[in-house]
């Protein structure tokens, strides 16, 4: 028996194989659950003015219908937001004959995102198992990335997701730069490396961090200056054709490449937007979160045995580069570690230390997870080798119950995703405590007004029906998953007075309501995230 375990042990591929044919299966099966986030409808539109510019770029004269009401992209508000991913996406609703009345270009949108996901998961499989040399490690680090609920709802709808999942491929290609600089390996670090900035100008940090650890490499192996222009000529290759690529992929810096990547820079920096966020029961504008709001966040939203395992990793982590004093690092593998720290404190630090706007939780920086659990992982490979090096039974059974620790808490997560379904977005772990939807916001993206929208018409068969909401935004949008014959029956609401029905996901408004004639609630983990009440 233990021969033919061993056997397969060596034969990892169908595992392999399967986890990613279920995933994939599951991915497939339940995309179409999602309701709108209240950006998608705001990012093709964005990329609807791309593609006018574009049109007009390359066709000069020629006048497209479709642009009609299209604002220039010189005239837009937004026309500093990448589109790497967007103009893809709308290109091929306008190829497929979809526009955004249709539910089916927002499926579409859901799937492809949900697929840039999964072939994100597949680096993140080979960056963990070439670090770790196991493919069993490779394995247990996705379930981690797919069972972090938060994470899995969003990479369905969330452009914040997307920007994780350019930024897992590039941090794979980024190791193989480092570990091979040849002229291929530069080329494709490159052109990752700019689909990620291309999709968030926040990823430009990469390229220093690339020129940072480039230099480190050089002054730990003592050479002299004689062929040094050799020796970092990978380096400049990368470097200039991740300019060239940033470029190309970004219709909004083809007039002016300098002027136009300043301004998107500044833009987004200095992020226009201001509100109200719900932090810790206390009402704070969005550009004055104190400094501890995104290491919080992080802690009440990841399943705790992951964040366990992160501080045993960044403690191991650091405790071996101060061995190796100035030298950082001795080997490859310690200099993955070493760019794992950079890469997840650099990008914290930077909005800690600029007191950047954030607002939604710690969905702006979702990226900076990767990293999170790559650390993790060292922390939970060094636990799980106290199995092999163990001699005493005690020994053997502590190993043995730091296995049963992970196993049960993929078991309890999975099953708090199912019963959560299609509403992981709003997972806290029990260290955010009791009442949490009167200290977090809950249900900011507003997707359950989707729910609550086929409610409505499923129960109520008036011809015409009036609706209010407390945000009516996310309450607009997700009709576009409705019938079109109800639709047609639906009336927006000038005064709450000549509304049929009042809808509410408790954003800004963590009370509850004293109407007491509520007809219809979601509750997730005993917390409210929307409300229907019948007015008349």
């Amino acid at each position: 028996m233990n021969k033919k375990f061993s056997l397969l042990l060596k034969k990892p591929r169908i595992y392999v194989l399967i986890f990613f044919l279920v995933y994939l299966a599951i991915g497939v099966s339940v995309y179409k659950d999602y309701g709108l986030s209240w950006d998608e409808p705001t990012h093709r539109e964005i990329a609807s003015v791309t593609a006018k510019y574009l049109t007009s770029f390359l066709m000069p004269g020629f006048h497209f219908q479709e642009f009609a009401s299209t604002p220039p992209l010189a005239e837009y508000s937004a026309s500093q937001y990448g589109v790497i991913f967007d103009l893809p996406m709308y290109v091929a609703d306008v190829l497929l004959g979809y526009n955004g009345a249709m539910p089916e270009a927002y499926y579409m949108r859901h799937l492809c995102t949900f697929l840039l996901f999964y072939i994100s998961v597949v680096f993140f499989y080979l960056i963990v198992r070439n670090r770790f040399e196991s493919w069993a490690l490779g394995l247990t680090a996705c379930f981690f990335l797919i069972l972090s609920p938060r994470i899995f709802a969003e990479s369905f709808y969330g452009k914040d997701v997307v920007f994780l999942s350019l930024f897992i491929i590039s941090i794979y290609f980024f190791i193989r730069y480092l570990n091979r600089k040849t002229l291929v390996n530069s080329l494709l670090f490159a052109l990752a490396t700019a689909l990620v900035v291309d999709q968030r100008i926040t990823g430009i940090f990469i390229p220093f961090l690339a020129v940072f650890v480039t230099g480190i490499d050089e002054m730990k192996a003592g050479r002299t200056f004689n062929n040094l222009h050799k020796r970092l000529f990978p380096l400049f290759i990368y470097l200039t054709s991740f300019s060239f690529f940033m470029v190309l992929f970004w219709p909004y810096l083809w007039e002016s490449p300098v002027r136009n990547f300043i301004n998107a820079f500044w833009g987004m920096n200095r992020f226009p937007i201001s509100y109200y966020v719900l932090y810790l029961g206390t009402f704070i504008r969005s550009t004055e979160v104190p400094w501890h709001y995104i290491p919080l966040w992080i802690l009440i939203t990841t399943p705790i045995i992951y964040t366990f395992f992160f501080l045993i990793g960044f403690f191991l982590s650091i405790q071996g580069m101060i061995k190796n004093r100035n030298k950082l690092y001795s080997n490859d593998k310690e200099r993955q570690d070493f760019l794992f720290i950079l890469l997840f404190v650099v990008p914290l630090a930077a909005v800690i230390v600029l007191n950047s706007a954030l607002y939604d939780g710690w969905r702006h920086l979702y990226f900076i997870y990767a990293p999170f659990l790559l650390i993790a992982m060292t922390g939970a490979t060094r636990l799980l080798g106290l199995i092999e090096e163990s001699h005493s039974s005690r020994e053997r059974c502590a190993a043995f119950f730091i296995v049963a620790v992970i196993v049960l808490s993929m078991i309890t997560t999975s099953y708090q995703m199912i019963r959560y379904h299609p509403f992981q977005n709003v997972y806290f772990n029990t260290l955010a405590g009791n009442n949490v939807g009167q200290t977090f916001e809950l249900d900011y993206w507003g997707l359950s007004f989707r729910q609550g929208l086929e409610y409505i018409v499923k129960s109520d068969k008036r011809p015409v029906i009036g609706l209010t909401a407390n945000v009516v935004a996310p309450m607009i949008n997700n009709a576009v998953f409705l019938e079109k014959q109800d639709i047609s029956r639906l009336r927006r609401a000038n005064d709450i007075h000549q509304a049929d029905y009042f809808l509410t996901n408790y954003r800004w408004h963590p009370q509850p309501y004293k109407s007491a004639n509520e007809v219809y609630s979601i509750s997730v983990d005993n917390q409210k995230i929307m409300s229907v009440f019948k007015l008349r």
